[in-house]
């Protein structure tokens, strides 16, 4: 059943109004039509099956049948993620976003070739809303600002704090077993990763640095995997 996201304002008693570029996308890609059945979540989470009334070019109008069985994320991950080049980063806001990330951050690192654009975080922010509706996210993970290396390793105190540094000293997995289970941030670098010294610098900042694989993985299926592995460790 295909979910689309609306504004709580769109919903007036029985009857849920869905706006906007989501219109095409349901009538001209999902071809939904009148007496089709739908799900669609508002902005503070709750979940509905609907089924559509009427399409027009600007609007679709559906009557809202029930409740659906809300779905929680399992574990509430911010993934800071060094830019990438071409489209290899809107892979990962997508990758990141199916796999668990409750927040993405694109971070400059000392090694990151994109220059970076501002401009784009909106691109992103709208990768991520795709990619939660076609895996049935039960929320659209937030994206951005755009943030500096050294000013994310000073955030975040009150959370577990992973770099992802290739042969590093401990295992991904050895950590997250001997943690209690609860919010994490996870950075992950560029093309050629981090420097010595930002490693340095992250752990001083209480960062543990941590080897995840047997191979050199590329920057977007490394943040895609180790949201992957922390939702299979920490969730219920």
């Amino acid at each position: 059943m295909p979910q689309f996201f609306v504004n709580a304002s769109d919903i007036e008693g029985t009857l849920c109004t869905i706006r906007g570029k989501d219109v095409r996308h349901i009538a001209a890609v999902r071809r939904v039509r009148p007496g089709d059945v739908i799900a669609v979540r508002d902005d503070s989470g709750r979940a509905m099956e609907a089924r559509v009334r009427h399409i027009t070019p600007d609007a679709i109008e559906a009557e809202i049948l029930g409740s659906l069985p809300v779905r929680r994320e399992p574990v509430d991950i911010t993934c800071y993620l060094c830019l990438l080049k071409g489209a290899r980063f809107d892979l990962a806001v997508e990758k990141t976003t199916e796999t668990g990330a409750s927040r993405i951050v694109p971070v400059i690192s000392e090694r990151v070739v994109p220059r970076p654009d501002p401009s784009r975080v909106s691109r992103w922010a709208r990768k991520a809303e795709e990619a939660a509706k076609q895996c049935l996210r039960p929320s659209i993970p937030t994206v951005g600002p755009l943030t500096g290396f050294a000013e994310v390793i000073r955030m975040d105190s009150e959370r577990t704090k992973i770099i992802a540094h290739p042969g590093s000293a401990t295992k991904m997995k050895e950590l997250l077993r001997s943690r209690t289970p609860g919010p994490i941030s996870l950075l992950v670098g560029p093309e050629g990763g981090f420097s010595n010294s930002e490693v340095a610098a992250a752990e001083a900042a209480g960062w543990t640095a941590v080897d995840f694989g047997f191979t050199q993985l590329r920057a977007e299926t490394a943040a895609a995997l180790l949201c992957g592995i922390i939702v299979h460790e920490w969730s219920d």
